[in-house]
């Protein structure tokens, strides 16, 4: 019961750090543009603490997840709308009464925000550097442990003993290197460079898309179960910086095409996870590192809140009204137009919107379910 409530605990804080990044950047990018804005909170909910500073009220809410930056006429479009008004009355400081590039700028800037934290964090990560587990780079097929069925690797020509030397131009060193790159290629043609009884061979393989979790799998094992206990490069700030970019662009690209499969026919009740399931993994993947030592705990933390801020980043910049992505496409249509929106056209677009992340909701929530009926 302890561990489980410390679980969540730090599944909270952990969700609530990135929503907080996200809103930040708002919050900044409103300031700096002229936008005024009325609230910033830390957590959602009655606030227990508030304090005005200057034009700005900072609150403290009781439910400690994330945040939010409330702006000075957010909700105009919606009173004209409801008022059968022509138009929206503007004031100047308020949202939309600033110009469309700048509201563009502060839409954009907390996925910016989320997609600058996680560059950080990894950053920080491959500057302090971490010791892992892994095997050799020889793998064998999983057709050799008698199952009935061929994989990629097999079909593309791969055989038990063979090294993998590259795999688009990436060095492979060990079979972590492996399965990173494959993981993230579900569907997409990738070039193998393999070493055979010292002659080079080179293979194009293209990882299937497993449903129930959306990652590429060609169908090989470890050739030898000896653990390989490596220690990462040490980097110079500077190079733990492009490395940490690296990683960050790896991963967004990642997870923008994880999207795209989402129409592949993948099992959205186990590859979508709402809230709920987020904050247990959180929660579990640090708990699970602390066991192994405070700095493992720490650094898988940080790695699955680069994670997350990654594909909270990516998610609001889709094009769905409701979303940032939906409202640079708004104002996008304002600046071609040069005219505004209508209260009546922005009220049904945001309708449709809000419909469209319900059904998304209901969808992760139902995986979040089914996820905790099964543990």
């Amino acid at each position: 019961m302890e561990l489980t409530f410390f679980k969540i605990l730090i599944g909270l804080f952990a969700l609530g750090i990135v929503v907080f990044v996200h809103e930040l950047g708002h919050f900044l990018a409103a300031r700096l543009t002229g936008i005024h804005v009325e609230a910033f909170s830390i957590g959602w909910g009655k606030p227990f603490f508030k304090k005005k500073i200057g034009e700005v009220e900072y609150r403290l809410g009781v439910f400690p997840v994330g945040g939010y930056c409330k702006m000075a006429g957010e909700g105009d479009y919606e009173k004209a709308w409801q008022q059968n008004q022509s138009s929206e009355p503007l004031e100047k400081g308020t949202y939309f009464a600033a110009q469309p590039w700048q509201r563009i700028i502060t839409a954009g800037a907390g996925p910016l925000f989320n997609i600058i934290f996680a560059v950080l964090v990894f950053t920080l990560i491959w500057w302090v550097g971490f010791e892992y587990e892994t095997m050799d780079n020889r793998i064998s097929l999983a057709e050799d442990a008698s199952i009935e069925r061929d994989y990629p690797a097999k079909r593309a020509g791969l055989h038990t003993g063979d090294r993998i030397v590259q795999i688009d131009g990436a060095a492979v060193e060990n079979f972590r290197d492996l399965q990173r790159m494959v993981v993230i290629s579900a569907e997409k043609s990738l070039h193998f460079v393999v070493e055979r009884d010292g002659e080079i061979l080179e293979f194009d393989i293209v990882p299937e898309l497993q449903k129930e979790n959306a990652a590429g799998i060609i169908g090989v094992r470890p050739f030898s179960s000896d653990l390989i206990r490596y220690h990462t490069p040490d980097y110079s700030l500077a190079g733990a910086f492009w490395k940490g970019a690296e990683e960050t662009l790896v991963m967004l690209v990642s997870t923008i095409r994880g999207f795209r499969l989402l129409f592949s026919g993948i099992d959205l009740t186990k590859s979508v996870s709402g809230p709920a399931r987020i904050t247990w993994m959180a929660g579990e993947i640090a708990t699970e590192g602390f066991g192994q030592g405070v700095g493992d705990g720490l650094r898988l933390l940080a790695n699955f809140l680069a994670l997350i801020s990654i594909a909270l980043g990516v998610t609001n910049l889709l094009p769905l009204p409701i979303l940032d992505g939906g409202a640079i496409v708004l104002f996008l249509v304002e600046m071609i137009r040069r005219r505004r929106l209508s209260p009546r056209v922005f009220a049904c677009v945001q309708t449709a919107g809000i419909i469209i992340i319900a059904g998304l909701m209901i969808l992760a929530l139902t995986g979040d379910v089914l996820f905790f009926m099964n543990k």
